[in-house]
């Protein structure tokens, strides 16, 4: 072609170089044209025709290029997995690419010259409408989700995007609009939020909130309820763990900290239950629970929830406390039948067996002076003061009468009195405020000495012992030292001595006391702490 043109202009060359060597000129020409001016007109017609000629393969070849170049775009244009639709400025459908028509589910053809918005969901006419005048207002590309109707009357959620382009021949704006099917990922979506809102219901109805921590930066994320269970403002929480850590209680702010540097140093599942202190002053019992997560690609970090457990700990607490006051009442009527059962028999042993050992020996000694057998009887008249002695000691056992009568720094120095042996002294140094305790008390307390004192002797092979009564503040100390061998405390409840070690305790829970045991090969010390106004429970 190229060949062909340049022949063309070297002959449109040489027959211009021939016209204009012409004398003649072509201007003015009215009549009477003579052979010589119709071959110079002849010769402009073949260089007109021959440009033609030129002009018009030149086109012939712009449009075979043209239509090289749109054949490769048509391709593109039908097989793109993205629909597309030229509407012009009312919305009618001028051309709709292959992927468009299977997504209406239509015949490409018959798409054409229809109204674009007969396939859109009535509901979302309106926002059509907003996205159509959106696009005419503005150059940029708009969006918006839209739902089309399928044929058979099937919906189909789409992402919608387009642009408006001025068609230079009408003036008018046409809309040059793509489609993209978001169903699959519509519906994984709504089942992702109402699988989140199903969480997020229960996680409320059940007072618990979520977090999360990204290591290395140590920053914490809490969730909405969380904050509504630490009683804070989202502006007043910066989101770093010092910042939770101002909260914490601090009795619980060593252990939280040691539990938190645990968790993102050792990657341990964190279970830590501590007390936080509002921004209103009130404390609340939170329990914290969290493991590590690992996503591939992704840095590690901990998730977890947050509950507020402070109405738990109440109920909990009240219930500890009616177990505690169940086992109070229990250990209390059992000593109280104890007690009862022992002033029982020591009323029997006083009132029958002990009379009836005095009339037995006033009739020996009767017999004695009648029959003049003075030195026969002296055997048995010495058994019988054994018999009496023993019994009375036995009585006093039972039931302290000194105790009763006297007060309690009197029955104790007189349980002294009576356990002096030259083998094992017993000193007291018991305050006067002491028989201010009342009495149901010092019989409790009177019974804990006589156990520890009785453990010196028998258990401890003691040769000394001191009990000391004091009063300081609001609160009695008792202190029972001796000089013994001293006892195992690990096996103390295997042996005799645990079960009295046992009843102490038992008698120490009841006056809500505290009780410290210290014991060695030197000796054994026993302290009890309880208030003054102590009563039993």
């Amino acid at each position: 072609m190229n060949k062909k043109n340049k022949n063309k202009g070297s002959i449109i060359s040489q027959l211009r170089e021939r016209i204009e060597s012409t004398s003649i000129p072509l201007t003015g020409i009215k009549e009477g044209i003579t052979d010589q001016e119709l071959a110079v007109l002849l010769g402009e017609l073949e260089i007109f025709q021959l440009e033609l000629e030129m002009q018009n393969d030149e086109l012939s070849a712009s449009y075979q290029l043209l239509e090289n170049e749109r054949a490769k775009f048509a391709g593109l244009f039908n097989l793109a997995p993205v629909g597309y639709f030229i509407l012009n400025h009312i919305g009618i459908i001028e051309e709709a690419n292959r992927t468009g028509s299977d997504l209406l589910g239509q015949v490409k053809t018959d798409l054409r010259e229809k109204l674009f918005q007969s396939y859109i969901s009535p509901h979302h006419w309106e926002l059509f409408y907003s996205f159509l005048h959106k696009m005419q207002s503005t150059i940029t590309k708009q969006s918006s989700e839209i739902v089309m109707l399928m044929s058979g009357g099937k919906e189909l959620y789409t992402r919608m995007e387009g642009i408006a382009v001025l068609d230079i021949y009408t003036g008018k704006n046409k809309f040059y609009v793509t489609l993209i099917d978001i169903t699959e990922s519509r519906s994984a979506q709504q089942k992702l939020m109402d699988t989140t809102h199903r969480l997020e219901m229960t996680l409320r109805a059940s007072g618990t909130g979520t977090w999360t921590m990204e290591l290395g930066n140590n920053k914490l994320f809490l969730d909405s309820f969380s904050y509504s269970i630490l009683e804070l403002n989202a502006w007043d929480f910066d989101g770093t763990i010092q910042s939770l850590l101002d909260l914490i209680h601090p009795d619980d702010h060593a252990v939280v900290r040691r539990s938190i540097i645990n968790t993102i140093n050792l990657a341990e599942d964190l279970d830590l239950e501590f007390r936080v202190v509002t921004a209103s002053g009130k404390i609340k019992n939170i329990s914290a629970k969290g493991h590590q997560v690992n996503i591939e690609a992704y840095t590690a970090y901990f998730a977890g929830i947050i509950v507020d457990i402070t109405e738990r700990k109440r109920l909990a607490k009240i219930s500890d406390d009616l177990k505690t006051e169940r086992q109070k009442l229990i250990m209390s009527a059992t000593f109280d039948a104890q007690e009862k059962e022992r002033s029982q028999i020591s009323s029997a042993l006083h009132d029958s067996v002990c009379q009836i050992l005095y009339g037995i020996r006033l009739n020996l000694q009767n017999i004695q002076l009648t029959k003049n057998l003075k030195d026969d009887f002296d055997p048995v008249n010495k058994l019988l003061d054994q018999a009496i002695r023993e019994t009375r000691e036995l009585s006093y056992e039972l039931t302290p009468s000194v105790l009763r009568d006297f007060g309690f720094k009197a029955g104790v120095r007189e349980m002294a009195q009576r356990l002096n042996t030259p083998k094992f002294t017993i000193n007291t140094n018991i305050h006067s405020s002491a028989d201010n305790i009342i009495p149901e008390v010092q019989l409790y307390i009177f019974r804990i000495i006589q156990e520890l004192v009785s453990n010196s002797i028998k258990h401890a092979g003691a040769s000394l012992s001191e009990i000391t009564v004091s009063q300081s503040d609001n609160f009695y100390t008792i202190v029972v030292r001796d000089n013994g061998a001293g006892f195992n405390q690990d096996i103390e409840y295997s042996l005799s001595l645990g079960s009295g070690i046992r009843g102490i305790k038992n008698r120490v829970f009841l006056l809500n006391g505290d009780m410290d045991l210290q014991t060695s090969v030197k000796g054994t010390t026993i302290t009890i702490r309880f208030k003054t106004d102590a009563y039993l429970s």
